[in-house]
């Protein structure tokens, strides 16, 4: 695939559940090859589009580490489903050495989003991407996200949309507003997402977003044996609006337990993404997460006891755990 097919690619291919598992690690806090494999194959079963892989703790990884688990992932991938891969490193060369390896494995598109050194201004965020678009061939997802410690304006937004390769955006600021003017802006040229899934259900009935790019709910509130978000969505689809939103707040409480672990991510000063949480949900539910590396803090035994009981109290919680 060129720079010049990117936009064509995905918004033929973009489309449907796309996630990003956890990089799983055993007991000892090696890295878990045989726990890459295994979510691959629950997530596959459990219906998803697209898959990801390599976001939640890329900076406690060495690189050949990181490029040992992108082979294994799509190699495991197989390409059943679509692949894509966060290649951010905080060094410009290291990121193109990333994306470059990526491509030579298999992976369709990767991920980037701005290291918090260029991420002083807008046009520090442009410049970063336009030069690294411009040594790769590889689709590029954008990512804004606050772990940039940065919000992409509209007029930013535009400029990476003008870019070739860059076909597609995460626009993960938890604010539905602002992806909507980035569709209005951008939406003839690129994927917009907002990856959100209670947000949704409103972005596909009256935006007509094609994916739910990255989203953890996207395996933490469905199973290989039931997949309500695919449900809802698959009835807005088909013009069904009422039976579409009772399945969706019939989610509410599982849905309250997810966004009260990422309430952090949305604070503009903090974005402490919840992975040592994510990780023992992913456990719970069969998945293989495991251990975060130091310096990140493990669950305690009682934080673990505590939200486990509290999952328990969803009734939903166990139809996932029926699988």
């Amino acid at each position: 695939m060129s720079s010049s097919t990117a936009k064509q690619w995905a918004r033929e291919n973009v489309t449907g559940l796309w996630t990003t598992p956890m990089i799983p690690f055993t007991d000892s806090g090696e890295l878990d090859h045989d726990g890459i494999r295994h979510n691959v194959e629950h997530l596959i079963a459990t219906g998803v589009d697209g898959l990801g892989f390599g976001f939640s703790e890329p900076w406690y990884l060495s690189l050949r580490e990181r490029m040992d688990a992108f082979t294994t992932f799509v190699e495991a991938v197989g390409g059943r489903v679509h692949t894509y891969c966060h290649a951010l490193d905080y060094s410009v060369p290291e990121t193109i050495n990333l994306v470059n390896h990526c491509q030579s494995v298999g992976a369709e598109a990767v991920m980037l989003w701005t290291p918090m050194e260029f991420a002083k201004s807008q046009d520090m965020v442009c410049d970063w991407f336009e030069y690294v678009a411009s040594q790769v061939t590889m689709p590029i997802f954008a990512y804004n996200t606050y772990h940039s410690h940065i919000n992409f304006s509209i007029e930013t937004i535009s400029r990476l949309a003008a870019i070739d390769n860059v076909c597609a955006l995460k626009d993960a600021v938890n604010d539905f507003g602002h992806t909507i003017e980035a569709m209005n802006a951008v939406g003839d040229q690129i994927v917009v997402s907002n990856p959100l899934e209670k947000h949704y259900a409103a972005m596909r009935t009256y935006m007509n977003q094609q994916v739910l790019l990255g989203a953890t709910s996207v395996f933490l509130m469905q199973s290989p044996s039931w997949q309500p978000i695919r449900e809802y969505v698959s009835l807005i689809d088909e013009g069904k609006i009422g039976p579409a939103w009772e399945q969706f707040f019939a989610l509410d409480q599982l849905r309250d337990v997810w966004n009260s672990i990422y309430e952090n991510l949305w604070d503009k000063g903090a974005a402490v993404h919840p992975v040592a949480t994510i990780k023992y949900w992913m456990d719970l539910l069969g998945m293989k997460g495991g251990i975060v590396r130091p310096p990140l803090q493990q669950l305690s035994a009682e934080a673990k006891e505590a939200f486990r009981e509290r999952l328990e109290h969803v009734d939903a919680f166990a139809r996932l755990r029926a699988s």
